[in-house]
Formats: structure tokens, C-alpha cells, sequence
């Protein structure tokens, strides 16, 4: 076979053009990453709303018929240093409100009062779990150490959820002021 003069161009390129493909293959994979600067962001100044994701799916009611509620959930917090200490403690946050969420009856699910009673008592408890974590002592537990020698003042009537079969009244949730300000209940499916 004859050789020709171009022979030599060809054998080089032969011979680089593999590593060209593999450089630019890596450049390629590699940019996406740089410009997000590899970095978590974090919060911003002022108010910020943590969506806890993926949604909650949760079976209520106790044995029987299968039921489930599908929450899709977002925390506001008020601050930056409030929003961080949310988001590194969202396992946590999210096992209280499986939890929570397992626990509820009908009469609760099906109803605006006990929707609301549930969203109440569900940051009553994130906060004392947030703050119980951090090592601060919620208003609710020093109180209760101190119960013995103070009375407490008379509460607010309970709300009552009206269903076709039976009244159920809630009882009152005291709020816990923590870094979770607020608790947004974005969609709330209930399955029967």
C-alpha cells in the first residue's frame, strides 16, 4: 500500500483527536457545576418561606380503611439565622410532622377548624422541638416546673368541629415562639 504525503496529518490526528474529545467532554460536564458555585446558598435577609419537599404522604385513622392525608408544607421564618436553623433541622421537622399528621381523626381532617387547630399545634411543636435541639427551654417546660406555685389563668374556649355523627371539641394549643414563625399548609388532600 502506498503512502501518501498527507499519511503523517492523518496518524497525528489519529492519535490526538481522542484526547481532544475526552478534554472537551470534560469541560463540557464541568461548566454546569462552576457556574453554580459548588456552594449551598443560603438564606436571604428578612422573611423566608422553606418549602419542605418532596410532599408529606401520611396514613391517619388507625387500622381499617386506607386513608391518607398529602400535605405540601412551606415553614416562614423570620430572619436569616431562623431560616438556616430550619433548613439544617428539616429530617427532624419533617419526622415531628409525620407524626403529627399520622395521629389526626376525621373530624380534624375533614373540617376548616381542625385544619387550623392542626396547623396551630403542628408549630407549637416544631418550635419545641427546634428549640429543645438547640438546648433552649421552651416557655411551656419552665412552666411547668413552676406550675406547683402559680395558678394559670383561665383559657379560651376550646374551638368545637361539627360533624354529622359527633362534636369534637379541640383543645387550646399555646403557641412557642422559635424560629418557625409560621406554618402554611400550601396542599392539604385528604383521602377517604
Amino acid at each position: 500500500m502506498k503512502r501518501g504525503k498527507f499519511e503523517p496529518v492523518r496518524n497525528l490526528i489519529r492519535r490526538t483527536l481522542p484526547s481532544r474529545w475526552a478534554v472537551a467532554l470534560c469541560a463540557t460536564l464541568a461548566l454546569p457545576a462552576l457556574a453554580s458555585g459548588g456552594g449551598h446558598k443560603g438564606a436571604a435577609e428578612g422573611i423566608n418561606y422553606i418549602p419542605i419537599t418532596p410532599p408529606l404522604v401520611v396514613n391517619y385513622g388507625g387500622p381499617g380503611k386506607s386513608r391518607y392525608i398529602k400535605a405540601e408544607l412551606s415553614i416562614r421564618s423570620e430572619n436569616a439565622a431562623d431560616a438556616n436553623t430550619v433548613t439544617h433541622h428539616l429530617p427532624l421537622i419533617r419526622d415531628k410532622l409525620v407524626s403529627i399528621l399520622s395521629a389526626q381523626t376525621d373530624e380534624i381532617v375533614s373540617s376548616a377548624e381542625g385544619k387550623e387547630y392542626l396547623r396551630t399545634y403542628a408549630l407549637a411543636e416544631i418550635n419545641k422541638a427546634l428549640l429543645q435541639v438547640q438546648g433552649l427551654a421552651t416557655a411551656e417546660t419552665s412552666a411547668t416546673t413552676s406550675a406547683t406555685a402559680s395558678t394559670t389563668p383561665a383559657a379560651e374556649p376550646a374551638p368545637t368541629v361539627t360533624t354529622t355523627a359527633t362534636t369534637t371539641t379541640l383543645p387550646v394549643v399555646t403557641p412557642v415562639k422559635g424560629p418557625a414563625s409560621d406554618l402554611y399548609f400550601n396542599n392539604f388532600v385528604v383521602q377517604k
